[in-house]
C-alpha cells in the first residue's frame, strides 16, 4: 500500500509528460572561448570567459551510521532528480499544447491520451521507487516547477482527484502539498541538488 502512496506524487509527474521524451543527459563542460587578447607588460595574453566555480562545504559525520544514511539519501536524490527536471520541462510543453486546444473536451481527451501512454512507459519506474524516493520526488517537483504535486493533479485532473490522492497520501504520513524549503528543513536536500547541478557528486 505504501507504493500506492508513492504513485500519488509520481503520477503528478507523469501527467505532465507529453511527448514521452528520453530523460535529459548531464551537460558536458565546454572549453573556454577566447574572446580577444590584451597586452600586459609587453606580453599578449588571451582573454577568456571561464565557467563559474562553486565551492561548497562537504558535510561532516560523527559516526559511520550518519555517513551511510547520508550516502543513501544522496543516491535517492540522484535517482529521482532527473525525473523532477523532466517534469518541469514537460509541464511547460503540455501547458502550451493545452492552450492551443480550443475546447475543454479536447483538452481532457489529450490529458487522457498522455496519461495512458505514460502509464505504459513509466509504470515500472514508479513501482520500483521506494517510499523515501517518492517523498523526495514530491519535494523536488515543487522545487523545479514551483507547484506542489497536489496543485499539478488539481490543474490537470481536477480537485476531486487531487483531494482523493491527498487523502491516501496522508494516511501513510505523506503530503502532496509539501513545499520545498531550501532554507529550512530541506537545506540538505537543496545542497545535494546543487552539488549534482555543479557536477560535484
Amino acid at each position: 500500500m505504501k507504493r500506492l502512496v508513492i504513485m500519488t506524487g509520481i503520477w503528478s509527474m507523469l501527467l505532465v509528460g507529453a511527448g514521452a521524451q528520453e530523460l535529459p543527459h548531464k551537460d558536458t563542460v565546454k572549453a573556454p572561448e577566447v574572446l580577444h587578447s590584451m597586452e600586459l607588460n609587453g606580453d599578449t595574453l588571451p582573454v577568456v570567459n571561464l565557467e563559474e566555480v562553486r565551492v561548497m562545504p562537504m558535510p561532516k559525520f560523527r559516526t559511520r551510521r550518519e555517513y551511510r544514511r547520508y550516502s543513501r539519501y544522496v543516491r535517492n536524490v540522484k535517482k529521482v532528480y532527473p525525473y523532477a527536471k523532466f517534469t518541469a520541462e514537460l509541464l511547460n510543453e503540455m501547458e502550451a499544447h493545452l492552450d492551443s486546444l480550443p475546447t475543454e473536451k479536447e483538452q481532457k481527451k489529450y490529458i487522457r491520451q498522455v496519461e495512458k501512454s505514460l502509464k505504459a512507459k513509466y509504470s515500472d519506474v514508479i513501482w520500483n521507487m521506494t517510499f523515501s524516493q517518492g517523498k523526495i520526488l514530491i519535494k523536488l517537483i515543487d522545487r523545479e516547477t514551483g507547484m506542489t504535486s497536489y496543485e499539478i493533479i488539481d490543474k490537470m485532473k481536477g480537485a476531486f482527484n487531487a483531494g482523493f490522492w491527498q487523502a491516501v497520501a496522508r494516511l501513510f504520513g505523506s503530503d502532496l502539498k509539501m513545499k520545498f524549503d531550501p532554507q529550512g528543513k530541506d537545506r540538505v536536500l537543496n545542497q545535494i541538488v546543487l552539488m549534482i547541478e555543479y557536477g560535484m557528486i
